[in-house]
């Protein structure tokens, strides 16, 4: 059974920085959707990181863009992101 997306992913090789509860690593981004984000990090630090923690995934474009995520998915280096909703009160 083939995966049906939402939205299509743009590849991107950019510079990032993953941010969990104030430890920042960096890393560096393959592609991003409007759902979300695959980025690539070196093997020590993806060690600690865990599923499902929330973070800021800051992604260097023409400016630094922060997109609060949610780490959904980790194999090796590669860790997928979804990004969250932050509702403004």
């Amino acid at each position: 059974m083939q995966k049906v997306r939402i939205d299509d992913r743009q590849t991107f090789d950019t510079k990032c920085t993953l941010d969990i509860n104030g430890t920042k690593y960096k890393c560096q981004m393959d592609n991003l959707s409007t759902a979300g984000a695959s980025i690539e990090m070196k093997v020590s630090d993806c060690e600690r990181v865990k599923i499902g923690e929330m973070g800021t995934l800051t992604v260097t474009l023409l400016t630094n863009v922060d997109y609060p995520c949610k780490v959904v998915r980790i194999n090796s280096t590669q860790i997928s992101l979804q990004f969250i909703e932050v509702s403004h009160q």
